[in-house]
């Protein structure tokens, strides 16, 4: 287990001990693979490869894995002495995979024999297709917690260890530094809460904070790989080239527009599943970025990043807040729409004058999403498409900016309401709200797709909520944005409704937006009235609050979903139906039939528009009896306040 304990060495030390050591001793060789090697420590070397080992080896358990980190550690470093064979001038990819296919019994087990009888580009692409086609996970499920604590003081390499390998077959696409840096923010929290007076309290505090933390991160990744994939390169620079214009408005559009060249470049390179080359590239653009001195002059966060070992760097630079703005920046550039020859300009550099106008927005509006800047750039082309055809270009788009000021105001204030409505109704009422929202535009969707939606949104709005206005917008949207591509990728829009397919396939920035103007479906055909489906039964008698609250979900979506032009009024039948229905049949002889007849009863009120009159008998709520009428109205103006909020969906 020596090798074991090395491996996980680069979780319990900094990435950057003793590497200038490590590179003055080697650093009279030079090949690719001793290049690579020589990136970061001899631990962190092997912490990456098995990374990636766990991530190509499914099959493989961890001590089946600890040999071939050595093998492939023992033969990288080789390369690294005088007189280094001749192949370490080869693709490190040959290595990795080359140690893979010398052992029979790895090979068969994880089912590779076709792709270890191929050679170079062609044995690369196997590997990579068959990576592919492992099942992986999308969420963050080891939640740091006390029984951890016991296994992690006993052996904390192992414990860590064992985390890196089965977060990593977890998520076999995920670039190997952040699975480290997730790893490292793992044992924090063990290091934190092991020894804490309140250690349930610390537990829970720190792993939900982390949980939607990394939960976030992998959404990003995933997201932008998304993006890529339907959108191709031109909205991964525009995206960018906002983002990082908003960081470091101190910096030219030359300097952004170089660089975000090459995160396109490099999001094109991960995205594909190539974790080695991903990872030089995003060495090299960490490295060329912190090598502009001049640029750094200029610059607060991102000079603090630049500070840091080469493994902390590029994380640094992607969390970091924006910079001040420069003093002699003005509030707005009106040059894009009073110059006299704009439409000229428009002509001549096209695409580059669009970027520059993304820029020099972006960099005065760090309070907007970038969802919401990547709309203005797409409104500012359409107007500039529509009046330089006209005789008087300079009149024609006289009013643009009034609009800007409209559409900005509008997508602030829907997400102030979000934060209104999650404040009233609390997040497991704000989720119940949402759901019901998107059961009446999608009802063709099953319930735990649309719960996952509602959930997603309720996580996102409580989040984002807690911070001040200026980081309002950005965080949500960003946010709501990936959610979005991921539910739009995960399933088919074409089998929900026609509605839900436009706004997936709408652009990237309009996407959101889009499908808050869905009205309620009223082609969906829902199957005949049964009692049967609303999974009423005796159980919920005796079901804790956690469970009545899932069931009593679960009736108003199937209620939705039988009439999504359902009223808000009606929608308080059902809220305060629900809870009379369980106070009459659970004392009731027969409380299945019960349930039965009193769902049959609720279910033709609906639909015949009947009001309801509530039960006369009293019951027990919250601690207190009273009268089944009192709590009746007592529901029905909490859930008014509720359904006040309708509109920000």
């Amino acid at each position: 287990m020596k090798c074991a304990a090395l491996t996980a060495l680069v979780i319990l030390t900094s990435f950057a001990d003793c590497q200038d050591v490590w590179r003055q001793k080697r650093g009279a060789v030079h090949n690719p693979i001793c290049s690579h090697v020589t990136a970061v420590t001899p631990e962190g070397f092997k912490a990456m490869v098995l990374v990636g080992l766990s991530q190509n080896l499914h099959q493989s358990t961890y001590e089946e894995l600890i040999p071939l980190v050595q093998q492939i550690e023992t033969a990288a470093s080789a390369c690294c002495d005088e007189g280094a064979s001749g192949d370490c001038s080869k693709n490190e990819l040959d290595l990795f995979q080359g140690a893979i296919c010398a052992s029979e019994e790895v090979t068969q087990k994880n089912h590779l024999e076709d792709c270890c009888a191929k050679t170079e580009a062609d044995r690369h692409h196997c590997f990579l297709q068959h990576k592919k086609r492992i099942p992986r996970g999308s969420t963050f499920h080891d939640v740091p917690r006390k029984e951890k604590c016991e296994a992690y003081e006993k052996d904390r390499v192992a414990a860590m260890g064992h985390f890196i390998y089965q977060f990593s077959k977890s998520h076999v696409l995920l670039q190997p530094q952040v699975i480290l840096g997730i790893a490292k923010g793992f044992e924090g929290i063990l290091q934190s809460c092991c020894h804490d007076a309140h250690i349930d309290t610390c537990f829970l505090e720190k792993g939900t904070a982390m949980k939607h933390t990394v939960t976030t991160r992998i959404a990003q990744l995933k997201s932008i790989c998304l993006v890529h994939e339907k959108y191709g390169l031109r909205v991964i620079k525009d995206k960018k080239l906002v983002q990082y214009s908003q960081k470091l408005p101190q910096a030219t559009f030359e300097e952004l527009a170089k660089i975000t060249d090459q995160i396109a470049h490099m999001v094109s390179t991960c995205c594909k599943g190539e974790m080695i080359n991903c990872m030089k590239e995003r060495k090299q653009l960490v490295d060329d970025v912190c090598s502009k001195d001049e640029l750094l002059s200029r610059t607060k966060h991102l000079a603090e990043c630049c500070k840091l070992s080469i493994i902390e760097r590029g994380g640094c630079i992607e969390k970091m807040e924006a910079d001040d703005k420069p003093q002699d920046l003005s509030e707005k550039d009106d040059s894009f729409i009073k110059d006299k020859d704009v439409c000229e300009k428009y002509a001549q550099h096209g695409d580059q004058f669009l970027g520059s106008f993304l820029y020099e927005f972006s960099r005065r509006h760090p309070e907007l999403s970038i969802q919401m800047i990547l709309r203005v750039g797409k409104g500012y082309e359409a107007i500039l498409d529509k009046c330089c055809k006209t005789d008087n270009p300079s009149e024609c788009y006289g009013g643009a900016e009034e609009q800007l000021v409209l559409a900005i105001k509008e997508t602030l204030v829907h997400f102030q309401q979000l934060c209104a409505a999650e404040k009233t109704f609390g997040k497991e009422g704000f989720e119940e709200f949402m759901l019901v929202q998107y059961t009446r535009i999608m009802p063709q969707a099953p319930y735990d797709e649309l719960m996952r939606v509602a959930h997603t949104i309720a996580t996102v709005t409580d989040s984002c909520c807690s911070k001040d206005e200026s980081h309002l917008m950005p965080c949500a949207e960003e946010q709501l944005t990936n959610a979005i591509d991921e539910t739009c990728s995960e399933t088919n829009p074409a089998t929900i409704n026609e509605h839900i397919d436009h706004c997936c396939n709408e652009s990237y920035s309009e996407r959101r937006t889009c499908i808050l103007k869905i009205q309620p479906d009223t082609t969906f055909v829902p199957q005949p009235f049964s009692p049967d489906m609303f999974h009423l039964d005796p159980d919920m008698c005796d079901m804790a609050p956690k469970q009545l609250l899932a069931t009593t979900t679960r009736l108003l979506y199937d209620m939705v979903k039988l009439k999504t032009t359902i009223t808000d009024e009606q929608f308080l039948t059902i809220g305060t139906s629900f809870l009379f229905m369980k106070a009459k049949c659970c004392t009731d002889a027969d409380k299945a039939l019960c349930f039965k007849v009193e769902v049959s009863h609720l279910w033709l009120c609906l639909t015949r528009g009947t009001p309801i009159e509530p039960p006369t008998n009293k019951f027990v709520m919250t601690g207190k009896e009273i009268s089944a009428s009192e709590n009746y109205h007592m529901l029905s103006r909490v859930i008014a306040v509720r359904f006040q909020y309708r509109e920000v969906t």
